[in-house]
């Protein structure tokens, strides 16, 4: 099965896609291991090629792998630049993805972010390295029925601390696996390539590394645009409340929409009384309401997928569960096949999330309509002794003033990076811009809009301004034009061959 069709991972923006595993491959376009050996702490070596058809420079970086300890082993970094298309008059373009547990060197932009000027992307470290943070273990223990489940989650976790006695064991020193030392690989690109300022493109979680590379290197930074930008001071978790505010927001949309209300009067209480009713299974295949609620969750990213995951409510209520059983049947591929969930949880939990909360009991309070779900399973069972790694410097967790040109970029239909915790923060911000775009989620300014989004982008890199006119109101369908009973009805033909 293609796993993209369930679309339940994060998003990312990228045009085109890059297997990073070709680090490791006979025919890498990096450097070879002879030419790596010879590096020292600092030095790079790189290798002419062409990256989605660009003409680049595939380089290796040789860097600590912590460098709060003199007797730090070394760590190779793989980094690709994308030469300018012209010519280089403007300052390099940084791209960082979101995440964290995904390779940041897995696609590029649109052209025209790169015309004047180099786009560079460094690989996350403990993915796009020499050490990587796998562990088939923990993806297999994700694969259980019942995930939330308090048994569950205290099972789950004593798994993960399994995978990182393994790692201390192997002599993976995980204190040099933060969010910091991400930043500071950035860093020591920028320095290796020789450029003395450079822009920033982050979305997701990889504006968490922007903002605190533009904290530890403002004088380096010359402009910084953030989509779908985290709140560190959050620890990328969204908090019940937050999630129920973007889900009565839709339900208002619902009701205002004649075709959509005609289906049921209320989408909320259709959710509420289908996960309080679910069958056991549908044509022998299991349906997990833990499952389900995790899968809404990360299908409220997206306004499209959004409408798809209301679409499977209602047809179930209607005595169709043939959507929601998809999604059941599909959990288990998409948990089981993410390689670096312990990747995920250094970088997260090196914000600083409060150890001494109790994630399990507080992410699914007393009447809240799916919780948190996603923070309850992976930030429950990683906490409390799972996956203990050191919090990065205090005042790089807290908010602190940001002199950096600042664009930040959100729709307010967003549960992963909640509008509220953003608006906390553009204060802090003093050369910063917050443009809201009405009735999108995560990363629909640039997927949906893209020649809007692209226009914006080019214009505020470029001249440092802020022109969000090519962009029209996002006014959302409830209708999708594929669902989830269709993708069940091919898994069942599928399951007969």
């Amino acid at each position: 099965m293609n796993r993209a069709v369930i679309n339940l991972a994060l998003s990312f923006i990228f045009l085109s896609s890059f297997n990073a595993s070709l680090l490791r491959a006979q025919e890498s376009p990096f450097p070879s291991p002879e030419e790596r050996a010879r590096l020292k702490i600092g030095e790079h070596v790189l290798k002419p090629g062409k990256f989605a058809s660009h003409k680049a420079d595939f380089g290796i970086i040789l860097v600590p792998e912590n460098r709060n300890n003199p007797d730090s082993k070394t760590v190779e970094l793989a980094f690709i630049r994308i030469h300018a298309l012209e010519d280089r008059s403007s300052e390099p373009l940084f791209l960082l993805n979101g995440g964290p547990g995904k390779s940041n060197i897995r696609g590029i932009l649109s052209s025209v972010f790169f015309t004047h000027n180099d786009l560079v992307i460094v690989g996350y470290r403990g993915i796009d390295s020499s050490v990587k943070l796998s562990c088939p273990e923990v993806d297999k223990a994700f694969v259980t029925e019942n995930p939330l489940s308090p048994p569950s989650i205290v099972r789950i976790r004593k798994i993960i601390r399994n995978s990182y006695d393994r790692h201390i064991k192997e002599g993976i020193d995980i204190d040099g696996y933060t969010v910091l030392e991400t930043v500071d690989d950035i860093e020591a690109v920028r320095k290796a390539l020789d450029y003395s300022s450079i822009n920033l493109f982050s979305s997701s979680y990889g504006t968490i590394l922007a903002y605190v590379y533009c904290l530890k290197y403002p004088q380096n930074t010359r402009r910084n645009l953030m989509v779908g930008a985290s709140n560190i001071s959050h620890h990328l978790v969204s908090e019940p409340e937050a999630i129920d505010r973007v889900l009565r927001h839709y339900n208002k949309l619902w009701k205002k929409d004649p075709q959509a209300s005609k289906r049921t009067p209320d989408i909320l209480k259709t959710i509420q009384n289908v996960l309080g009713t679910l069958p056991l299974d549908w044509k022998h295949i299991k349906i997990d309401p833990n499952k389900i609620k995790i899968c809404t969750y990360w299908l409220l990213y997206e306004t499209q997928t959004a409408a798809m995951i209301f679409d499977a409510y209602v047809a179930a209520e209607n005595g169709d569960y043939s959507g929601l059983a998809f999604l059941s049947y599909s959990w288990d591929e998409e948990v089981g096949s993410r390689e670096f969930w312990c990747e995920y949880f250094s970088k997260a939990l090196s914000c600083g999330l409060d150890t001494s909360r109790n994630l399990v009991k507080e992410m699914e309070p007393p009447g809240t309509i799916i919780g948190s779900p996603s923070a309850k399973l992976f930030f429950g069972a990683a906490s409390q002794g799972g996956w203990p790694i050191k919090s990065i410097p205090e005042k790089y967790r807290k908010m602190d003033n940001c002199e950096v040109e600042t664009l930040v970029l959100m729709g307010n239909l967003d549960p992963s990076s909640p509008l509220e915790y953003i608006q906390e923060i553009m204060p802090y911000f003093k050369k910063g811009q917050l443009v809201i775009l009405c009735d999108m989620g995560h990363m629909d300014s640039c997927n949906l809009q893209p020649d809007a989004f692209n226009y914006l982008g080019e214009r505020f890199f470029s001249k440092g301004i802020v022109d969000t006119s090519k962009y029209v109101y996002n006014k959302i369908s409830f209708k999708p034009e594929k669902t989830y009973l269709d993708y069940a009805q091919e898994l069942l033909k599928n399951k007969k061959k």
